[in-house]
């Protein structure tokens, strides 16, 4: 029985070159004068914000960063970005920070816009007016001031010398699915009536944008001033003329803790749920649930990547460690295990739990390594 050194050994590889290569394609999508706001939400859809809004802090055709709650553009700033950031889901206990740290709110209800006046009157800032960006609700129905409520936007915003709308914004809910284009295009034509019937709260540089990554690709036609670049950038689509294009930007990868010989009938891991098909040896990984290698994966339902074979999962997957059927194979401790972005994609993977790429990402655990590898 052999062992490896009891220090964590599993890493996200992110390859930076993939996801320049895909900003590139996106770029080629879009009219020269379109710019893009850079989606970091959930640590960069799990691949580290910090280091991403970093190396993106110049480039000129990223005009803006967005996150979805005023911490994490707190904690941007704090590492020196100055590029502007859009906080998508801003709350009334955030004010404060959001103020302090000059960061946008999304403003996309009309409580949340008259706290935001209330709290505006009661301090002092170095940027008056204060942008914000309105949210309309043309489909999604998730987010969003709706058309009928444009009047009574118009008797808080109009002459008011606190705010100043930056952007008008809404988000198409099926831009992937080309037999929902019907309902994508009433969104886009309720977008397009919101923005003629807001006339009197735009400013000189009011911009206005509606496009994710898929729609970007799907409705070029529709990119008014920004797009909003997410997934896409990540290098996964469920478009499939568009995955085609771009390129995953990372690789879960663990090791070889341990190897051990079994015998036929033996049981191994909790519950005794998995059992020796024959006299084997099962390798176990530095790698559980806890860092996003998803419980559903044990059983046998999974195949990790070793030395360029691929071996099933056995036994269910715990906490902190997993366990593979390796047999007879040219394995040995330390051995590098690739659980997606070798052999078997990031998209096999999120089939494989019924789920899409984006919440793949997103579940990769805190204590899981960022490592750069080009």
């Amino acid at each position: 029985m052999k062992e490896l050194d009891k220090q964590h050994q599993t890493e996200l590889q992110i390859s930076l070159s993939a996801m320049r290569d895909n900003l590139n394609t996106f770029i080629s999508f879009l009219k020269p004068e379109t710019e893009i706001m850079l989606m970091l939400k959930a640590a960069a859809y799990g691949h580290g914000s910090t280091e991403l809004a970093k190396l993106y802090e110049k480039e000129e055709r990223i005009s803006y960063y967005a996150v979805a709650y005023a911490d994490e553009g707190v904690r941007l700033r704090e590492a020196g970005i100055e590029k502007n950031i859009l906080v998508l889901n801003p709350s009334s206990n955030a004010f404060e920070d959001i103020i302090h740290h000059c960061l946008e709110p999304e403003i996309h209800n009309l409580v949340l816009l008259n706290e935001f006046v209330e709290f505006l009157k009661s301090k002092k800032h170095g940027m008056a007016p204060y942008p914000i960006h309105l949210k309309f609700n043309t489909g999604m129905n998730r987010l969003g001031f709706d058309e009928g409520e444009i009047g009574q936007l118009k008797e808080i915003l109009s002459n008011n010398e606190l705010i100043r709308v930056r952007s008008i914004m809404t988000h198409l809910s099926s831009t992937n699915l080309p037999e929902e284009d019907e309902y994508s295009q009433a969104q886009l034509d309720a977008f397009s009536r919101i923005i003629d019937a807001t006339k009197t709260l735009h400013q000189s540089d009011t911009f206005f944008h509606c496009l994710n990554s898929n729609g970007i690709f799907r409705f070029p036609n529709h990119q008014y001033d920004l797009v909003r670049l997410g997934i896409g950038f990540y290098g996964t689509s469920t478009v499939a003329e568009l995955s085609e294009k771009i390129k995953p930007s990372s690789r879960f990868v663990s090791r070889v803790c341990q190897i051990r010989k079994v015998e036929k009938g033996d049981s191994i891991s909790y519950s005794r749920s998995g059992r020796a098909p024959d006299d084997t040896r099962i390798a176990t990984l530095s790698l559980g649930y806890a860092d996003g290698f998803n419980r559903f994966s044990g059983n046998g339902r999974w195949q990790v990547e070793i030395n360029g074979q691929l071996f099933p999962t056995i036994g269910n997957i715990c906490m902190d460690l997993s366990m593979v059927d390796i047999g007879d194979a040219d394995i040995k401790v330390g051995d590098e295990v690739v659980i997606f972005g070798g052999k078997k994609s990031i998209y096999e993977y999120a089939d494989l739990l019924g789920t899409i790429t984006y919440e793949v990402m997103c579940a990769i655990g805190p204590r899981v390594k960022k490592v750069v590898v080009d």
